[in-house]
């Protein structure tokens, strides 16, 4: 199952809940076994302060970057299961 973290959304930059329910719509992630942490600014509190985790199978989300690389806000979804999915394979 898909698992979403999410910061407290102070200051967010990105719309946190629309992303994540574009994820959650997919039904090809719904049964991965990943976590995606999704934080609206580059504080990136929803994991502990990280970019980047090395927790096999979990990404992180902070503003517009993904893993720590700049993203546009507008291509984090499409990104976001794209990575989703070579992890899984």
């Amino acid at each position: 199952m898909l698992k979403i973290v999410y910061c407290g959304g102070c200051n967010p930059h990105i719309d946190r809940e629309g992303l994540a329910a574009e994820l959650e719509s997919d039904e090809s992630l719904r049964t991965l076994d990943m976590e995606v942490h999704i934080s609206g600014c580059q504080r990136s509190c929803g994991s502990g302060q990280q970019l980047v985790l090395d927790t096999p199978g979990t990404l992180v989300v902070a503003g517009e970057h993904l893993d720590g690389t700049p993203v546009a806000a507008a291509e984090l979804a499409a990104r976001i299961r794209d990575k989703l999915r070579s992890e899984k394979e």
